[in-house]
């Protein structure tokens, strides 16, 4: 509560435009903004940066533009240095404006806004600032800035920027600039001007560069080799081919680089003697294995060169000792001429085993092989096994035939047997099933494994007996190459043989085999519906034994009649046919065995099969093609059943796969259970490890909510617990926060200047030496402890360095015994913190409110000790807060402390309030709400389409109803629930129309949307209700599926989670023809539903809902008791 003690206070920012978000509507307009409206309408325009989409961000920058240069210097004002506030906007608008100016046919705009750039830089005082102004210049900058930028050329800090902007600029005006400022630049800034010499390639540079290259400084003399070799001068040759006694590792490493640069560079300037010789030099002298990244670069260089003339090259390389580039020459040669193929023949030939492996492969890519094809035969019985390969994996197309590689099976080993397989395969069934199956029967292992591969590539069903032969040989390579086979090769004929050489197997490989060799001959009927008729028939006649193992073979095949015959296995006498069935319906591929496994979850009395079956049933939802929330209502389901713990373990997990807010919360009712809380803890933690940019709700409250708890059960753990807070972070970031505290410093927090009619009143150079002063009081007694905000007890309150206008605020407290603090918003007193112990009332009321409300609405404090969370939404002159999830402050005006008779300031500092008591606070972050822009009216395009106003945007003109507690303000229809909180209607009636228009939510709003409702009665029942709610709210984390935003009220539950959060715009389009109802919000489809069929058997609430069957009626509004605020309200009748 208030003290007359120290209270916390920020001084405002001297030009206030940081923090400034009022934004008056204006028409978008090419001319300059008067100058009492210019610094307004900057800010609302750079509030809204970066824009949803590059399309936007374009058209904010447009907008900018249009400001004129007055504008774009309040633009660039915006842009702050280090810990003087939060300019992320600015700066996305400020680069926004450097791309969007270099767009054809915008040269005049280029031009203005890189002078715009050229004067802040000029005044700036802050290198950080002027160093991100350079950074915008390299986009947009031309000749303009290089005389302005030769001046920071010689500054040790803004060299490097300087030096790229004029190397972005180029031409010889910007070479001649550094050329001068190189002589007396001072060495940290040489580096960046030569950096920029070598990539410019200005020749005239070599002779002040070349004596850098014996410099004694490192850095320099490398920076100076590398600009040589870019600029490719011949002059340069010298000093870039030695590599000095004294030279370091790193310019010893970077030598040979350097030095093909420069050859290629020489190359490029028509020098071709001086680079080919220079790239010689380095094949010859860069040859070793692990070397040959260089000397294939060389190649590459000298076949550049070169052409077909290098041939001598590629042959030393081939012929020298590192395999990698012997590789590379012979990539090259194989693209040569089919005489230099011939003459690869004459070096083959005269090459050792490992060479001419490599030269026999290389042949059998070659693009000309035609005079090599003999030679390549030959090969094939090569006495080197190398040798023998290269030739065998020769493509077929080249001249092979079947005869000459299948007697080669006889004495091959593994490796060969798998190439000449390879090969063989390239040729057509009918050339090569004859010789297969004529030699299956002699040739031993690994070739015989090689032809039975062979016969099932090829579908050779007529040789199904062959291998079914082989498929119970003794050597166990045999019998499970043919085993794997047989799925190719058999029938439905064959399914009696199947099964029984299946019952016999005892190998596990063999045994999965041959079930995917039944379930193939099962399926082979060419008509879908006997498709495992057969299979069916031969298991209702089977022994038990024979029978499991057809059950176990059934899901592989599926269909109605595996299902059924599956299912009335399971009332089999027989307990392993029982076994068998209830295994088999769990392994089911597709959803039809879902209900049966569901009733054998909830009647077995089996521990054994009531796992089998949740199992199979958790795993078929997981791939049923229906929504995530119908999903996610099966598993809450599944989960309310009196199943054992490990049975429930998997419908956690399961449902923590559904993407969608109602699996977050069904999974995270587990966070605290005994048993299933680790699973859940998991699966939240999983589900939120990632987020698509509709996902909105992980980075809602709930999500929030239910991620700090797993990570208070992460205590013990500091590296998940860190884990975990990292995942927080990037999720709240992705939903607009940033931290007001990094965890380990006191960066972006100054301490408490008195209050702010007394701040006003103080001169600048007042302001800063009580700042100062503050400062050093602030870091005596704030300090970082464990990743929290600790105060001692003494000193003053703690401040934030930027002001904010309308945010959303998290942070958490914890407190003494009797202790008392508070936040500060804006600057005022104050959201209320203290020992719920010593004040029943509890915290998180507005304590200073004198004429509202001050008081919570109820206790929500943990005991002394404990950490509490708050949530404040600030927007307007309005507070929300959440403590701990309990909603105890409803949309309240926060009074003005300091100046009673005037309202809250428009924006200010938040406070961490110190009164005489040590303190904790940690995970304080804050996401801004922009303030409103003009109001959008009704496009050219939907007035094309035929869309009509609905709202003149001035009164109430053509509405009816409650015109007491709805008001037209600002062009926005806003209801003000302390004057009334009723319906206000449409005054004429619709029957089938689109619906456009955009709404914007308090904390726990709740509207509704009336479609062909009469004037008369409950909209819900006797018309239609569409929900309007902030359904994010913990307010409403309990609500039935069709009581969410965008539900039919009653008849047609939404897909949730697509609001924007609480004090965003957001966009909805409501369809009405006939009988369907579509909703989407913010572009996503959130209802499509046929109201039939939606209510045929009764409606999912159980309540009669005649309105459903009106044909028309009025639109509504349906008030209860919230602030919301609608506009661009428009309409398009359908016939």
């Amino acid at each position: 509560m208030r003290r007359p003690i120290a209270v916390l206070a920020l001084a405002a920012l001297a030009i206030g435009l940081a923090g400034a978000v009022i934004s008056p509507a204006f028409a978008r307009s090419g001319s300059p903004a008067p100058p009492d409206d210019l610094g307004s309408r900057v800010a609302s325009i750079v509030g809204r940066f970066p824009g949803d989409s590059a399309a936007a961000t374009t058209a904010l920058a447009a907008e900018l533009v249009a400001l004129g240069p007055a504008g774009l210097a309040r633009t660039l004002a915006l842009v702050l240095p280090p810990d003087e506030g939060n300019d992320a906007k600015a700066r996305f608008a400020v680069n926004g404006l450097a791309v969007h100016v270099t767009r054809a046919g915008a040269e005049a705009e280029r031009l203005v806004f890189a002078k715009a750039l050229l004067a802040a830089l000029a005044t700036s005082r802050d290198r950080t600032v002027a160093s991100f102004f350079m950074t915008q210049l390299q986009l947009c900058g031309r000749a303009e800035a290089i005389q302005p930028l030769a001046r920071y050329l010689t500054d040790k800090d803004l060299a490097a920027p300087a030096s790229a902007v004029l190397q972005a600029v180029g031409g010889p005006e910007a070479v001649r600039a550094l050329l001068k400022a190189l002589d007396t630049a001072p060495p940290a800034a040489r580096l960046s001007l030569v950096g920029a010499l070598g990539a410019l390639r200005g020749r005239e540079a070599v002779r002040k560069l070349l004596p850098l290259t014996d410099s004694p400084d490192e850095g320099l003399r490398r920076a100076a080799q590398a600009a040589l070799a870019e600029i490719g001068d011949p002059l340069a040759a010298p000093a870039l081919a030695k590599v000095r006694v004294a030279a370091s590792w790193n310019e010893r490493a970077e030598a040979p680089a350097l030095y093909l640069r420069f050859a290629r560079r020489l190359k490029e300037g028509g020098r071709t003697a001086e680079a080919l010789e220079a790239a010689r030099a380095v094949l010859a002298a860069y040859g070793r294995p692990n070397e040959s990244q260089t000397g294939a670069e060389a190649l590459t260089l000298i076949v550049s060169i070169l052409g077909e003339k290098a041939f001598p090259d590629l042959v030393r390389a081939v012929k020298g000792p590192s395999p990698a580039l012997r590789a590379a020459a012979l990539e090259f040669a194989a693209l040569g001429t089919g005489e230099e193929a011939a003459l690869w023949v004459e070096e083959a030939e005269a090459a050792g085993p490992e060479v001419r492996a490599a030269i026999v492969g290389m042949l059998g890519r070659h693009r000309d092989p035609a005079q090599v094809l003999g030679y390549l035969r030959e090969c094939l019985g090569d006495a080197d096994k190398a040798v023998r390969l290269a030739a065998i994996r020769t493509p077929a197309p080249r001249g092979g035939r079947p005869a000459d590689f299948f007697p080669l099976l006889a004495g091959a080993d593994a490796e060969e047997a798998a190439a000449l397989k390879a090969a063989l395969l390239q040729f057509r069934a009918d050339e090569v099933v004859p010789f297969a199956a004529r030699l299956i029967g002699t040739t031993p292992h690994p070739g015989k494994a090689a032809l039975i591969d062979l016969l099932a590539e090829k579908g050779a069903r007529g040789e199904f007996g062959r291998v079914f032969a082989l498929a119970g040989d003794p050597d166990p390579a045999t019998r499970t190459s043919a085993t794997a086979a047989l799925a190719a090769l058999s029938g439905e004929g064959d399914l009696a043989d199947l099964v029984g050489l299946l019952e016999k197997a005892a190998e596990a490989e063999d045994v999965v085999n041959l079930q995917n060799a039944v379930a193939a001959a099962a399926r082979s009927n060419p008509d879908p519906a006997l498709r495992g008729a057969a299979l069916v028939e031969l298991l209702r006649a089977a022994p038990p034994a024979r029978k499991a193992v057809i059950l176990r073979v059934l899901p592989r095949v599926a269909g109605a009649k595996a299902l059924s015959a599956a299912v009335a296995g399971t009332e089999d006498p027989d307990g392993q046919v029982q076994t068998a069935a209830v295994y088999a319906l769990s392994q089911w591929p597709d959803y039809a065995a879902a209900a049966d496994l569901r009733r054998i979850a909830a009647t077995t009395g089996s521990k054994r099969f009531r796992l089998m079956a949740v199992e199979g049933y958790v795993r078929l939802i997981g791939r049923a093609g229906m929504t995530g929330a119908r999903k996610a209502a099966l598993f809450e389901d599944l989960l309310a059943q009196p199943f054992d713990d490990a049975d429930k373990k998997l419908a956690v997990a399961g449902a923590a796969s559904v993407r969608e807010p109602e699996a977050l919360r069904l999974v995270g009712r587990f966070i605290d259970h005994p048993v299933l809380g680790e699973t859940a803890a998991a699966g939240l933690l999983e589900l939120a490890s990632e987020q698509a940019p509709h996902e909105r709700w992980l980075s809602g409250h709930e999500a929030y909510s239910l991620l700090r708890r797993v990570q208070a059960k992460a205590a013990g753990d500091p590296a998940e617990y860190a884990r975990i807070d990292a995942l927080i972070a990037e999720r709240l970031r992705q939903g607009g926060f940033v931290p007001l505290f990094d965890g380990r410093s006191l960066a972006g927090w100054k301490g408490l200047v008195s209050d702010p009619p007394a701040r006003a009143k103080m001169t600048p150079q007042e302001l800063a030496a009580a700042q100062a002063a503050a400062d050093e009081r602030m870091r005596a007694h704030w300090r970082v402890v464990d990743g929290a905000l600790v105060f001692d007890g003494g000193g003053e309150s703690l401040c934030t360095a930027a002001d904010y206008g309308d945010f959303e605020l998290l942070v958490d407290w914890k407190i003494d015994r009797g202790g008392d603090s508070g936040l500060y918003l804006r600057g005022s007193p104050q959201v209320q913190i203290w020992d719920p112990a010593a004040n029943p009332v509890g915290s998180g009321g507005l304590y200073n409110n004198q004429k509202g409300p001050s008081k919570p609405s109820e206790k929500a404090d943990r005991p002394v000790g404990e950490w509490n969370s708050f949530r404040v939404v600030m927007i307007g002159d309005r507070v929300s807060v959440y403590l701990n999830d309990r909603f105890v402050v409803d949309n309240v005006v926060l009074e003005n402390y300091w100046e009673r008779d005037k309202p809250i300031y428009p924006s200010g500092p938040i406070e961490l309030q110190a009164h005489g008591n040590p303190l904790w606070f940690r995970n304080v972050y804050i996401r801004e709400i922009p303030r409103d822009e003009a109001v959008p009216s009704i496009a050219a395009a939907e007035l094309d389409e035929g869309f009509t106003p609905l709202f003149n945007g001035r009164d109430l003109d053509g509405w009816t109803g409650d015109t007491k507690g709805y008001a037209a303000e600002n062009g926005k229809i806003v209801i003000r629930p302390e004057l009334a909180s009723g319906n206000l209607y449409t005054a004429g009636e619709y029957s089938d129309f689109t619906l456009r228009f955009e709404f914007k939510l308090t904390p726990a709003a709740n509207n509704g949307l009336g479609i062909r409702a009469p004037l008369e009665g409950d909209a819900a029942y006797a018309g239609m209700e569409l929900q309007i709610l902030e359904d994010g709210s913990p307010v409403y984390w309990g609500l039935r599926p069709y009581q969410y935003h965008g539900s039919v009220y009653g008849v047609v539950p939404a897909r949730r989670g697509v609001l924007r959060p609480a004090g965003e715009w957001n966009a909805e389009e409501v369809t009405v023809k006939g009988r369907r109802v579509a909703v989407a919000v913010n572009g996503v489809t959130i209802v499509d539903a046929d109201l039939d069929q939606a209510s045929a058997g009764g409606t999912i609430d159980g309540n009669e809902h005649p309105g459903l069957k009106r044909t028309s009626g009025h639109i509504g509004f349906l008030g209860h008791g919230a602030v919301l605020e609608f506009r661009n309200i428009r309409l398009k009748e359908l016939k």
